[in-house]
């Protein structure tokens, strides 16, 4: 038998035990450093598969904190096989002021500072920010120890709690199999999650917002190691329902990948959403101009093209722009989530929403 050592920062694993311990992330001007807490549960055996599952990088979202503090538990190390790795907090500066982003990251997302595609630079080489270096050398132990990683987060002001699916990029024609298998794999990781699945957005809106640097597209992407993101409704507060959910799908996780005993457990907590046919995000529809918005649907409805979705007012409340002030969808679909404010710019979009998608989710990098 040989054991399985995962050392991340301060905490080695040890058969039969959860250990805690902290990685070093920021330093601070003050004195000391922000740390990431690690939590590292391995069965008795120290075989198996390791699982990594991450939260809290955007510091308002707190339901990943939540869901790795029910699922770690003394229960799970009786039955586990194999090494969950847990990081409550990819963000501690930002989950003590309920912020985004931490205040030394100055406004910058920190979900899009992981490790580029391979062959990718950043545009300032070796001016990369203390956090970036952080997310660096953390990723190192990701590539070194993990066989598949789930990320937590909470999306809008209020949703339904859904994963999304990642395209997977490849290179030359060699390649594209192995993107191919990779995909196949994350798929499964989904469907045995139990949640609604939605796929992100298109090629080039992916790499324009630099998707692929986030903690999953990293993952995905430049480690090639299946890897899924969980949006868990509602940010600044905690949903016990959709953490619940969260928790049974990750374990859901684990039985398929052989970590757990016993039959799937049905997510009966939160609404599961499918269609019959793949469906991404989008986000729509966007105001006309600057207004004052009435949210007209609830996250889960579903809706027809032609439907009307929110209503533009002035500060007066009375109806402004075209149409009487009245949003209309494009798209059959659903929505996934409100998007926080009443106060709204031009072409701002007021939700996200689910339509049917066509395209394919394993493509070549575009050059």
């Amino acid at each position: 038998m040989t054991v399985r050592i995962v050392e991340v920062g301060t905490a080695r694993s040890r058969p039969g035990e959860i250990v805690y311990g902290h990685f070093d992330a920021t330093p601070l001007p003050t004195g000391g450093a922000d740390f990431f807490p690690v939590i590292i549960a391995q069965g008795r055996s120290g075989e198996g598969p390791v699982l990594w599952v991450t939260g809290n990088i955007h510091g308002g979202e707190y339901d990943g904190v939540a869901t790795i503090h029910q699922l770690v538990t003394p229960d799970l190390i009786e039955d586990l096989t194999g090494t969950l790795v847990a990081i409550p907090t990819l963000n501690p500066a930002g989950l003590r002021t309920g912020e985004r982003s931490p205040y030394y990251l100055y406004g910058r997302d920190p979900n899009r500072l992981f490790p580029g595609l391979s062959g990718e630079h950043p545009a300032e080489v070796g001016h990369l920010s203390a956090m970036e270096i952080a997310y660096s050398r953390l990723f190192a132990c990701i590539e070194a120890t993990a066989d598949f990683l789930i990320d937590l987060h909470n999306f809008g002001s209020v949703s339904i709690p859904f994963a999304f699916r990642d395209p997977v990029f490849y290179r030359d024609a060699r390649d594209r199999a192995s993107a191919q298998r990779l995909q196949n794999v994350v798929g499964e990781m989904l469907r045995s999650l139990g949640l609604t699945m939605v796929n992100e957005f298109v090629s080039d809106q992916y790499l324009k917002l630099n998707l692929h640097r986030s903690v999953s597209g990293a993952t995905l992407n430049t480690a090639r190691i299946p890897a899924i993101t969980v949006e868990l409704g509602g940010q600044r507060v905690v949903n016990p329902a959709h953490v619940r959910a969260a928790a049974q799908g990750i374990r859901n996780v684990m039985r398929w990948a052989g970590m757990l005993p016993g039959p799937q457990e049905p997510v009966t907590s939160v609404p599961v959403i499918d269609l019959g046919y793949p469906v991404r995000r989008i986000q729509h529809p966007r105001v006309t101009e600057a207004c004052v918005v009435h949210h007209l649907v609830q996250p889960g409805d579903r809706v027809r093209a032609g439907d009307v979705l929110g209503r533009m007012v002035d500060i007066y409340g009375r109806p402004v722009g075209p149409g009487g002030g009245l949003l209309r969808t494009d798209y059959d679909g659903f929505v996934l989530g409100l998007y926080s404010g009443l106060a709204f710019y031009p072409n701002e979009a007021i939700l996200g929403l689910a339509v049917r998608d066509e395209g394919t989710l394993v493509l070549r990098m575009p050059h």
